[in-house]
C-alpha cells in the first residue's frame, strides 16, 4: 500500500481558508494528468478550499476529512505563533496521529490532498527524527511525497516530487502503477 501525500496548489494568500490562485489551478491540472497514471483506490482531502480545489482537478470522488487540515507548525519544529492557543499543539497532534493510524489499516493505495505541515508531520513519523523538519524539509505546492507500507514496515519512497514526477514514478516498482 502506498500513501501519496499531495500538497494543495499555490495560493496568493496564506491567511484563512483561501482559494487557489491561477497558478495553483494550472499546477493542479498538470498534477492531475500525472496522477492519472497511478492506481489509487481511495482519495481523501482536507476540508479547506485550497485542498478541495486541488483534488477536484483530479477527481470528483473523494472523502473530505477535517483531520487533514493544516497542523500547528510547532509540531514540526517551526516557531511558536503569538496568540495561538496552548491547546492547539495537543489537539492538532491528536487528530493527525488518529488519522495516520486509521489510514495505515488500509490495504489499497491512497491519495491524501492536504497541507505542507501535516505532510511534514507524517513523513517525520516515518523518519522518527527529532530534527527541525520545518526548515529542512521542503514541501512545494502540488508536490507528491510517498509513504509505502509493506510486510517489512513503513518506508518513504519519495519526498517533494513534482517537476520530474513521471520519471520518479517509473523508478518505483510496478506495484503502484496500472
Amino acid at each position: 500500500m502506498r500513501l501519496f501525500l499531495i500538497r494543495h496548489g499555490y495560493t496568493e494568500n496564506r491567511k484563512g481558508d483561501v482559494r487557489l490562485s491561477e497558478k495553483g489551478i494550472l499546477q493542479s491540472k498538470e498534477l492531475s494528468k500525472k496522477l492519472g497514471k497511478l492506481k489509487i483506490g481511495k482519495v481523501y482531502t482536507s476540508d479547506l478550499i485550497r485542498s478541495k480545489e486541488t483534488v477536484k482537478e483530479y477527481t470528483n470522488t473523494y472523502i473530505e476529512d477535517k483531520r487533514l487540515r493544516e497542523i500547528y507548525r510547532l509540531l514540526v519544529g517551526g516557531p511558536e505563533k503569538e496568540g495561538t492557543s496552548p491547546e492547539r499543539k495537543i489537539d492538532d497532534e491528536k487528530r493527525a496521529n488518529e488519522f495516520f493510524e486509521e489510514i495505515l489499516k488500509e490495504e489499497e493505495n491512497i491519495a491524501l490532498f492536504c497541507h505542507g505541515n501535516i505532510i511534514r508531520f507524517f513523513l517525520n513519523k516515518i523518519l522518527k527524527s527529532k530534527e527541525n523538519v520545518w526548515e529542512r524539509l521542503i514541501i512545494n505546492n502540488c508536490s507528491v511525497s510517498i509513504i509505502e507500507k509493506n510486510e517489512s514496515g513503513l518506508f518513504i519512497r519519495g519526498i517533494n516530487l513534482n517537476g520530474n514526477f513521471e520519471d520518479n514514478i517509473k523508478e518505483l516498482d510496478n506495484t503502484g502503477l496500472e
